[in-house]
């Protein structure tokens, strides 16, 4: 860490951890905190509810299209300079979208927003590695997985918290004070590295930025009979363009995501990450029709019946990214995604009248699952970059999250669309529930197996 005067270097260390991490969760708390107010703004704003469905569509598209140029980015200016303008736009999008007076200048605000997110979620990772010594990584990466988890999980909770008191603008004024905080902690206490000298790939970025739009567009639009079309032509182009972008990287000199990054070790880890996002993802969204359709629980009770899945996270995150600088990641990782694949499938075993414990405890062992393995895995794909690509893997890193879950729920429209009839039973909605659980739990073995090759070849 470069020296500064002020505190003491472990001090400055908890300072780093506190501005990115209340960035973080800021941030991913805002991917779904506006969810529940979909209606409200509906009426609000004099808009179909389907139209209002692009507040959150923006902002997941936006930041996702930006991460790995985000990344790049960091790499060529610093990543202390990215952040102290990653965060000001996201916090003064904030504002706008609380001042917004139509439609459709909310969503514009919010494609604002997720720009300003993908400059600050390329920083904290690469600077982790820079601030902490190797034998700390783990425990860190595993604090940081616990804010991912629980920022994801605390949105829709929080939000509707929220407007139980107050009006739906408070959903994105809540952001101010901690974007300052945050922003003026980065300022002080970021360590002032200087970021490599070299062009930006622009041609690379936009390449990609297409592909991930073209690609979670696609798989937006499977789950309808009418726009599967669509959502064909769409993932063809993905295709095209993953092609012309992969080419343009082996010539171009500074690449947006250097090839020479996915060794087998960090491809290995890269795709059982998606394995377990894929998996954690079909359950999210596949679940509640369970609960609600199929056991008459209301929406409140279907929430709380999905508590112990990030409570565990929670708790056991930081453990196991501690144990993994003791121990083998590796290790905990094929550990993790077995008891994940086994908590799918007991959730898709499920009785038709479960208990309430019977099914708390079995969503707190894929939460377990889960907890088990995301930090190990994180650490393993992170030290198997090189300190240059730090940046780079990061990118990586959240860009494979958003990718995967994406297809995760792609996955879960097009086995309801292909299993559910016009007019579904209790009955119906279990079977699907329960296919794409068995569906989820195969992924996620198939993700155990990656792991445990990675392991044998460590």
């Amino acid at each position: 860490m470069t020296e500064q005067s002020g505190p003491a270097p472990e001090v400055r260390r908890g300072l780093v951890l506190a501005a990115l991490q209340s960035a973080t969760l800021m941030v991913t708390i805002d991917a779904s905190i506006v969810n529940v107010a979909l209606p409200t703004l509906a009426r609000d704003l004099d808009a179909s509810p389907s139209a209002t469905v692009w507040v959150t569509t923006a902002f997941l598209l936006a930041a996702a299209c930006c991460i790995p140029a985000a990344a790049a980015l960091g790499d060529r200016i610093g990543r202390r300079r990215l952040f102290l303008v990653g965060l000001p736009v996201f916090t003064v999008a904030s504002v706008a979208c609380a001042a917004a007076p139509t439609l459709e200048l909310l969503v514009a605000a919010r494609v604002v927003q997720g720009i300003g997110s993908s400059l600050v979620l390329a920083v904290p990772i690469p600077t982790f590695r820079q601030v902490f010594p190797p034998e700390r990584l783990g425990s860190v990466l595993g604090i940081n997985a616990m804010t991912v988890a629980l920022g994801t999980s605390l949105g829709p909770a929080l939000g509707g918290l929220l407007l139980a008191v107050l009006p739906w603008p408070w959903l994105f004024l809540v952001n101010i004070p901690i974007g300052i905080a945050a922003t003026l902690l980065g300022l002080r206490h970021l360590p002032r590295v200087p970021g490599r000298p070299g062009g930006f790939d622009a041609a690379g970025s936009v390449l990609v930025a297409a592909a991930i739009a073209c690609f979670l567009l696609g798989v937006q639009n499977l789950g309808g009979a009418s726009t599967a079309p669509l959502a064909v032509s769409l993932l063809v182009l993905t295709g095209v363009l993953v092609v012309l972008f992969v080419r343009h990287e082996g010539r171009t000199g500074h690449p947006v995501i250097p090839l020479g990054l996915f060794t087998r070790r960090f491809s290995l880890a890269v795709l059982t990450a998606s394995c377990s996002f894929f998996g954690q993802s079909t359950a999210f969204v596949a679940l509640p029709f369970l609960f609600q359709e199929s056991f008459g629980d209301s929406a409140l009770r279907s929430a709380l019946l999905f508590t112990p899945w990030p409570l565990v996270i929670v708790l056991v995150a930081p453990l196991s990214g501690r144990a993994a600088d003791k121990v083998s990641p590796t290790l905990l990782a094929v550990t993790g995604l077995t008891v994940l694949t086994a908590g799918l499938v007991s959730l898709a075993t499920l009785p038709d009248d479960p208990a309430t414990l019977d099914v708390l405890v079995r969503t707190a062992l894929c939460g377990l699952g889960f907890a088990v393995f995301q930090s190990p895995n994180n650490r393993d794909m992170m030290s198997a970059a090189p300190l240059r690509h730090a940046g780079s893997a990061a990118g990586v890193l959240n860009l494979n999250r958003t990718v995967s879950q994406s297809t995760g729920s792609g996955a879960v429209s097009v086995v309801f669309v292909l299993t559910v009839p016009p007019v579904a039973s209790a009955a119906a909605h279990a079977h699907a529930v329960a296919a794409v659980l068995f569906l989820g739990a195969a992924v996620t073995a198939v993700g155990a197996v990656l792991a445990a090759v990675r392991l044998r070849t460590a």
